[in-house]
C-alpha cells in the first residue's frame, strides 16, 4: 500500500504547519498506518488502495483533533455531564470493513 504523504494529509485535514510540524505529522501518519496494518489485510507496497488511503486521512484527522482533548472528555452537558470522545468512527469502519481481519477466540 502506498502511504499518503505529509502534503497530501495536510491538504485533506487542512491543518497548517504552524499547528503541527512536519515531524509530528509524519509520526502521526506512521502510527496510524501501523495501527491500520494491525487490523486490516494490506496489499504489497506498490499497490494503491483508495479506501485504505481515505481511512488513513480520517484516522490522522481524528488523531490530530484529539490532541486538544487530552483526557478524552469534551464539554459538559447540563443534563448528562461530560461527553467522552468516541472511540469508534463509522466512516473508518466502512472504509476498512472489507479488509478487516476477523479474529475469533
Amino acid at each position: 500500500m502506498i502511504v499518503p504523504t505529509i502534503a497530501d494529509v495536510r491538504a485533506w485535514v487542512q491543518v497548517p504547519a504552524s499547528a503541527i510540524s512536519d515531524d509530528q505529522m509524519q509520526q502521526v501518519i506512521d502510527a496510524e498506518v501501523v495501527l491500520q496494518c494491525g487490523v486490516c489485510r494490506v496489499p504489497p507496497q506498490a499497490v494503491v488502495v483508495p479506501e485504505l488511503a481515505q481511512a488513513i486521512y480520517r484516522r490522522v484527522g481524528r488523531h490530530i483533533a484529539a490532541r486538544g482533548v487530552p483526557l478524552g472528555l469534551m464539554g459538559a452537558d447540563a443534563e448528562y455531564g461530560p461527553t467522552r470522545l468516541a472511540r469508534w468512527d463509522a466512516e473508518i469502519e466502512r472504509l476498512e470493513g472489507a479488509r478487516r481481519v476477523l479474529v475469533f477466540g
